[in-house]
Formats: structure tokens, sequence, C-alpha cells
């Protein structure tokens, strides 16, 4: 498990996305998060999009030690044609931290032969054995 004893840290966030229509489709864009742009073609799949965006870049913030912008009132967002509009995306990121945080990734290291005899004779035969800790 994840031991964090940093000083604690925000769960929830809400941030406002501005939708604009596009010829094929719609844009949104984050105006409190830098580098955040969804092209869809249409606003339901460029909402999902833009929350996994969301999610992923404020862990990536994080991970960084970046500091997580408070979100803009509505009212400070400039809107660039009549028919863009701001809507609000909220996300609860401790499921999602911990899908980063135990997310597998591939790692090949060269082992000694005892180590590796070890680990046949324990009937631990390949990765995923060793990783869910099973024996026959």
């Amino acid at each position: 498990m994840y031991l964090d004893f940093s000083p604690a840290r925000k769960d929830s966030f809400i941030y406002p996305v501005v939708i604009e229509t596009a010829d094929d489709g719609v844009s949104l864009y984050f105006p409190d998060l830098p580098g955040t742009a969804v092209m869809a073609a249409d606003t339901v799949t460029g909402i999902k999009n833009a929350k996994e965006m969301m999610i992923d870049r404020i862990i990536e913030m994080e991970d960084k030690g970046l500091p997580i912008p408070d979100p803009s009132n509505p009212e400070d967002i400039e809107l660039h044609s009549p028919t863009d509009r701001i809507v609000y995306l909220d996300v609860y990121l401790p499921p999602y931290r911990d899908e980063a945080t135990n997310k597998s990734v591939t790692k090949n290291c060269t082992l000694p032969k005892w180590l590796r005899d070890a680990s046949e004779e324990a009937g631990l035969k390949d990765a995923l054995g060793i990783k869910q800790g099973e024996r026959p």
C-alpha cells in the first residue's frame, strides 16, 4: 500500500472547461490547466476525454511538485464566439492516484543464476507468478 507522508493534498477538483464548436465537432480546453486541449466529434465524447485529460494533468502536476491552480471565475473567462460555452467538470482523484501508483511497468533485468534457480525451485515460473506471489 502506498503511504503518503507529505502534507495533506486535495482530493476533489472542479474546473471550468470551455467548449467551442469546430468544423468537425467540438474542441474543449481548461483555461486553468496549461497544455489541455481536446478535439472530439461530439460534446459527450469531448467531455469524457477532457475529464480524463484533467485527471492526468493534475496527477502529473502533483508528481512534479507543481502548484495546482485555483479554478477561474466564469466571468473572468474570455469566450471567443457566441456559441462557446463553459461547463464544469469535477473529479475525485484517490481512485486515479491509486491506479497510477499501482500501474504495472515492464522492467527487464539480469538475475544471478542462484536467484533464478531459487525462484524456479519455489515454483515461481514467471513474472506474473512472482507479482501475485503464487506458488504451485
